[in-house]
């Protein structure tokens, strides 16, 4: 049982899409151990859950995961909050 193992483990999810589907399929946890088991990676719940937060904290850490700040939210908006003109009346400009 090693990290290794749920390393390889997200790869295949992430590259093999049939796998992907057999294991969203699964209906308990005991199906989804064996079928993981089956395809050769061999690692325990808190070896699992131990790799998952490293992944998690390396994507916040290399700021791949992280909520946008209200400048940056401004600039993809023009800097201008949107608000509905529900039965205002605009005359149409003139050039």
């Amino acid at each position: 049982m090693s990290l290794a193992h749920v390393k390889s483990f997200y790869e295949r999810l992430n590259n093999d899409e049939a796998f992907r589907a057999q294991i969203q399929n699964v209906k308990n946890k005991e199906e989804c151990s064996q079928i993981v088991k089956a395809h050769g990676y061999y690692f325990t719940q808190e070896e699992f859950e131990e790799y998952t937060i490293e992944v998690l904290e390396s994507a916040n850490a290399e700021d791949e995961l992280r909520a946008i700040s209200d400048q940056e939210l401004a600039a993809v908006v023009g800097g201008r909050a949107a608000q509905p003109l529900y039965g205002v009346i605009i005359p149409p400009y003139r050039l």
